[in-house]
């Protein structure tokens, strides 16, 4: 297959100034909105680190990757602004097309492009990789095709839902801001597989508006109206796009809720049991919501009966694959227990330094080993018990314990490639990393002088 596409033109150079000059004008507008002057910096903070963020993807991709999904979706793009070229009146099939079909107007566009052998056509035949061109087309239309000012619009979107992430967080512990800031906003691959022209950054930016949106409606009772358009907007995209997403969210919000309700029971008897019957009806819950979500032909596949056997039959077949494949890895599927725990090192714990395959492994790398010692120090410290207890008594830390960990086994299990891996796993790091950091301060642990560095305490 061939790079039928570049990302940078002649263009960019007054393009990209300009796109970049209406986003801080953007993000300072939702700055000054922000009474709290200590959460305020942050906008600022994150904003310049999200824009390198997309000019180092922009520039890695071309020269590095050589292309890859981004370039697929820009293709797309570009197929859809043919169809609009010779006939408007194709907007309207592109706002209710859901993918692509012979049957479909817009077929030809895709069918006869740059690609050998139809590849456009054949990957958005799927839904929810149709859905990225078609988000992406404003944005095309405003900026003049420019792929890197594409980018930083869906940038801006992974933003805004990431700052709606950390002020729900900030709600509940205003004393762990530097932490929180360093887990939602500041990690690198996140920040990295966040900016560009991908499913991902879409898929990002709704989970903060999901969560931020029904925390306002559920605890804060505030902007009720603005709340329920973003939860029920950013739920739809999360269910059109990447399903999965959007069942593990909707689990771990029910069991959070349920928690919180659980503390206002001062009883501690009837606590208890309302505690048992929380988990009991937020696991029954989930799985009625899952089974339902998941009634139709091509959700099938995420389906509980379903979720094992099809784990397997992919790693057998990534198996085939593992002479060619550099950062292949193996996990036991052999039974659930096996498969779940081998899934969760695989997420955040590997690769391993010595797994490393290629430049662009070793930042996952890098964060991996981070993870792995922070871990492996607060159960050496503390002991397993103990952040269990915090974890199940802090309804705000089940929740990041919850989405991270389903999650984790969810892909890990579906994923055989570190490359792969790394941006798929990108929504349930910041969840994770907030559960490790709460979970240090609420044990009175210490954090390793690296960490503090990075996080601008002061070391002894």
């Amino acid at each position: 297959m061939l790079l039928a596409v570049r990302f940078f033109s002649v263009n960019d150079f007054f393009l990209i100034p300009l796109c970049f000059v209406l986003m801080y004008a953007l993000i300072r507008n939702r700055a000054a909105g922000c009474k709290d002057e200590s959460i305020r910096k942050y906008y600022f903070k994150a904003f310049y680190f999200r824009v390198a963020c997309v000019l180092g993807y922009a520039i890695i991709t071309e020269f590095y990757f050589g292309g890859g999904d981004t370039n697929l979706y820009f293709q797309g793009v570009k197929d859809l602004k043919s169809a609009l070229t010779d006939d408007f009146s194709n907007f309207s099939t592109i706002l209710t097309s859901s993918k692509l079909d012979y049957s479909n107007p817009l077929a030809p566009y895709f069918l006869y492009d740059n690609y050998e052998f139809d590849v456009t056509y054949n990957y958005m035949a799927v839904q929810g990789n149709f859905f990225v061109p078609r988000l992406g087309i404003i944005p095309s239309l405003v900026f003049m095709n420019s792929y890197v000012c594409i980018c930083l619009c869906f940038m801006m979107f992974a933003l805004g839902g990431s700052l709606r992430l950390f002020k729900t967080f900030c709600y509940y512990y205003p004393w762990a801001k530097r932490e929180l800031a360093l887990a939602i906003l500041f990690l690198p691959s996140v920040g990295f597989w966040s900016s560009g022209f991908l499913k991902d950054t879409i898929c990002f930016g709704c989970v903060g508006f999901m969560i931020y949106g029904v925390f306002n409606i559920v605890i804060r009772k505030r902007k009720i109206a603005s709340s329920i358009f973003w939860a029920v907007f950013s739920g739809y995209l999360l269910f059109s796009i990447k399903t999965y997403i959007f069942l593990v969210l909707l689990l771990a919000i029910t069991i959070w809720f349920f928690a919180e309700t659980n503390r206002l029971i001062k009883d501690r008897t009837l606590r208890q049991i309302f505690a048992f019957l929380t988990f009991s009806v937020a696991a029954g819950a989930g799985y009625f919501m899952l089974q339902y979500f998941t009634s139709g032909e091509t959700m099938k596949q995420y389906q509980l009966d379903n979720i094992i056997s099809s784990a397997e039959f992919q790693r057998k077949n990534y198996g085939l694959l593992a002479d060619q494949q550099t950062s292949y890895y193996q996990v036991n599927s052999s039974n659930p227990v096996s498969l779940a725990l081998n899934s969760i090192v695989a997420t955040f714990f590997r690769p391993f330094p010595w797994e490393i395959r290629s430049a662009a492994a070793v930042l996952s790398a890098m964060e991996a080993l981070a993870f792995l010692i922070l871990t492996a120090n607060l159960f050496f410290k503390k002991g397993i018990a103990k952040p269990f207890r915090l974890i199940f008594k802090d309804p705000r830390i089940l929740f990041c314990f919850v989405f991270a960990v389903v999650f984790a086994v969810g892909v890990g299990a579906a994923t055989a490639n570190f490359g792969t891996l790394s941006r798929y796993k990108i929504p349930s790091m910041p969840f994770y990393m907030v559960m490790l950091l709460l979970l240090y301060k609420s044990t009175a642990l210490e954090y390793p002088k690296w960490l503090k560095r990075i996080l601008g305490y002061k070391t002894a």
